[in-house]
């Protein structure tokens, strides 16, 4: 029975057999990348992003197929009521809709396991094209690895069609002669246990967040985006009918009944509707979530490298080659500045290669002072290091410690300890006193950015911030920063206020925002396929509602605007939903991280949420129209006649 249904409504499972079958093939091709490295070491960091947006990939998966599914429930009751009036029991309707989803998932996974291989390989290629991972060996097929993610998107897709299952042993029999479509009950007792349960999880999340430290961070904002985007699309049936009225309530005015006709449909229809925004909330929160979280944590970072810093600028290299001696030249001869070059090196320390930032000890010392945990790092001098609390840590090493440390050119030397550096919200580096790589490879080494003062001291950097200055301001500092930008070239190198970034991590973050817009953007595709999938379900249901309206004096085209309308109305509410998700994760994110001098200001990521809801928007009146546009096709007298 469960394939009959399935030929006879392909439409409405076209949409997860494409999800499915791309959570399959990103699952798989994370398994088959993991295989071909051999877990290699220079391969962590893209394992660890691959492994999160995994997990972002799942979520989407499960939310989406559990939508499609209820929706598709809501829309076939009285057909499953109708087979229980002629004696089948809910468990044995259950059984069908299981079989379902075990059918579409299959299907799909023997897909996605076939694309794995080519996903992966060129996963690969691109990551080594933009330098963030060394050359890979061939990715082959693995059957360990292909099992589990079939299993995982089985797996989903049965977790997915569970609660739609358990709705149908509400269904009664008398329910197949029921022919109103408004709803009698939006808010079940279930929808309300799991809403506010899952607010309640948001919650948590967010008095957590200002214990988070390093990778906690993300990890935990991006579970308490995805706890609020499932407790609002489990409440939005609360928010619907008022949303609905404050949408067309500027549209009024207009001549003719399309705005009180969209507003009645959405309002009296409140089921339908939560399940046609649910896509466009998870597309538009997830998306603003995840922009938000890179510009708040870069924001916070670079606003607390700032207060122990007393420059006023960064000059920092847009390529991969860092400043050019000549560049670096040209800003130790600017009259009145005090410049703090950063080397970048490859050493190793503890038996293992660490990338560590190579200063000279006195203009380090004259403007930086990083917090210690032990130590004093204008203690550098010549065979100093100052080393982040993470290697500390790992290593057993204290302030006054002597290490070995194997330079570039392989080259072993002692060094001291000068210091142990506090943890912070920013990147956890590594300092070696210049003079330790003289004549090792330390002259070579990339300089992706400096720091530029007219003086003071770093020791006066905390009053400086705290008078309220602002880098680059009045004639001085005006001055300076007009001298710095012609001092280098533009199409090379940057000038910011300092505070303005997190200097170093420009071609980091570059890289991250890449890779990570290329695996979000699949779960991304996996939201616009089920906004486009629910849309043309809902449409194809309302053929008779379509006759009705022409019946009652409405031309085609006006039904195709009015169709149009309420496309554009859905994806109104659900981007009002998904921004309103993103302010409640960034707020208490952006509060956590905040505290004490870093504090950041809240600034969410408006115009691309307003990208993101216009490409919804054309999905959705696209999905909308065209099959409304062949339903019309029939004279309405024949629609209304027409069989089920």
């Amino acid at each position: 029975m469960s394939l009959r249904t399935l030929r006879e409504r392909w439409v409405p499972f076209l949409g997860t057999f494409v999800i499915i079958a791309a959570g399959v093939t990103q699952v798989a091709a994370l398994n088959l990348t993991m295989a071909a490295t051999g877990r290699d070491p220079a391969f962590d960091g893209v394992v660890n992003i691959l492994a999160m947006t995994m997990m972002v990939t799942t979520f989407v998966s499960v939310f989406v197929i559990a939508s499609t599914f209820a929706f598709s429930v809501a829309q076939r009751q009285r057909e499953f009521a109708l087979l229980r009036t002629l004696g089948s029991g809910p468990r044995r309707i259950a059984v069908v809709v299981y079989g379902e989803a075990l059918l579409v998932a299959g299907a799909a996974g023997a897909l996605g396991c076939v694309l794995a291989q080519p996903a992966a390989t060129a996963l690969l290629a691109l990551l080594h094209g933009i330098g963030m991972v060394p050359a890979a060996p061939p990715v082959r097929y693995e059957a360990a690895a292909l099992v589990l993610a079939l299993g995982t998107g089985v797996t989903v897709s049965l977790a997915g069609v569970w609660g739609p299952a358990r709705r149908i042993r509400r269904i009664k029999p008398i329910e197949a002669l029921r022919e109103a479509s408004v709803d009698a009950r939006a808010m079940t007792p279930g929808r309300w246990v799991l809403g506010l349960g899952c607010a309640a999880m948001s919650a948590l999340a967010g008095w957590a967040l200002p214990e988070a430290t390093g990778d906690g961070v993300p990890a935990l904002t991006m579970g308490l985006g995805m706890s609020a985007i499932v407790a609002m699309g489990f409440l939005s049936p609360v928010v619907i009918p008022p949303l609905a009225a404050a949408l067309t309530w500027p549209l009024g005015g207009l001549p003719g009944a399309g705005a009180m006709v969209v507003r009645a449909g959405m309002s009296a229809a409140v089921r339908r509707t939560a399940s046609l925004c649910a896509p466009v909330l998870l597309t538009v929160g997830l998306f603003g979530i995840a922009i938000g979280l890179v510009s708040v944590v870069n924001g916070v970072a670079a606003r607390a490298m700032a207060e122990w810093t007393s420059a006023e600028f960064t000059v920092t290299a847009t390529g991969g080659g860092g400043l050019s001696a000549d560049q670096v030249a040209r800003l130790r001869a600017l009259p009145g500045a005090q410049v703090a070059v950063v080397r970048e090196a490859e050493i190793g320390m503890g038996g293992a290669a660490h990338v560590v930032r190579v200063v000279d000890p006195e203009d380090a010392a004259a403007l930086i002072d990083p917090p210690a945990e032990e130590g004093d790092f204008a203690a550098l001098g010549a065979d100093g290091v100052a080393v982040d609390a993470a290697t500390a840590g790992e290593y057993g090493w204290g302030a006054g410690d002597e290490v070995r440390l194997r330079l570039p050119d392989g080259e072993r030397v002692r060094a001291r300890v000068a210091a142990v550096l506090a943890e912070g919200p920013y990147t956890p580096v590594t300092y070696v006193a210049a003079p330790l790589l003289a004549g090792h490879g330390g002259g070579t080494a990339t300089a992706p950015y400096a720091y530029v003062g007219t003086g003071g001291g770093a020791q006066a950097a905390a009053g400086h911030r705290a008078d309220g200055a602002v880098a680059g301001t009045g004639a001085a500092g005006g001055d300076l920063e007009e001298r710095l930008e012609a001092a280098v070239d533009a199409d090379t190198a940057r000038t910011d206020p300092v505070g303005a970034i997190e200097p170093g991590r420009e071609e980091n973050n570059r890289m991250v925002l890449l890779i990570g817009a290329v695996l979000l953007g699949m779960a991304l595709f996996c939201s616009c396929v089920a906004i486009a999938n629910t849309l043309v379900m809902s449409t194809a249901d309302r053929v008779r509602d379509f006759a009705a309206l022409r019946l009652a004096g409405a031309d085609r085209a006006q039904v195709l605007r009015l169709v149009a309308a309420e496309a554009v109305a859905v994806v109104g509410i659900g981007a009002f939903l998904g921004t309103a998700v993103t302010a409640m994760t960034l707020v208490p994110l952006a509060a956590a991280m905040g505290e004490g001098p870093a504090g950041v200001a809240l600034s969410m990521p408006w115009w691309q949420l307003g990208v993101m809801t216009g490409v919804c928007a054309v999905i959705a009146v696209a999905a909308a129209v065209v099959p409304a546009a062949f339903a019309t096709r029939t004279s309405p007298v024949q629609a209304l006649g027409a069989r089920e």
